[in-house]
């Protein structure tokens, strides 16, 4: 008794890559944009974050804090959001750190139970957070030339 085994015919282009080290997200984020239109988006993003900062300053000086957004949430986040969009400015690979940080800012500012808002706040958090690891990849994986 003899067992009679045969190779598989693939072709090149048949064979995918199972053990991918960048996920389909990453890839899908390292799409790069002209280098224009990357400076001009990354530019909005931080001046918005800059006028948005100098307001919840503003506000929280003349005492009335509620009024803004609040200022040590604004500062963290924009300082995130602003460093990453310039660092991720061909990429525009910054949107899920962008998301994170709009959560963050609107779960800050609207009243839940105590329970829920940590909750809430530490899931948005880790959003922005993961935002920034996507971003960084991304970054990295456009670089990498593509053949």
């Amino acid at each position: 008794m003899s067992t009679h085994l045969t190779a598989e015919n693939t072709t090149a282009a048949d064979q995918t890559v199972v053990d991918d080290e960048n996920g389909g997200l990453v890839r899908s984020l390292s799409a790069t944009l002209p280098t224009a239109l990357g400076n001009l988006i990354a530019t909005v993003v931080v001046l918005v974050t800059i006028v948005l900062g100098i307001w919840s300053l503003v506000a929280t000086w003349s005492g009335n804090p509620g009024s803004a957004l609040p200022f040590f949430q604004m500062v963290v986040a924009g300082t995130v959001v602003s460093l990453n969009a310039i660092y991720a400015r061909r990429t525009f690979s910054y949107v899920i750190t962008l998301i994170g940080a709009i959560l963050w800012l609107w779960v800050s500012v609207t009243p839940f139970q105590p329970f829920w808002q940590v909750l809430l706040q530490s899931l948005t958090v880790t959003l922005m957070l993961a935002g920034v690891v996507f971003s960084t990849a991304a970054v990295a994986l456009s670089k990498k030339p593509r053949f």
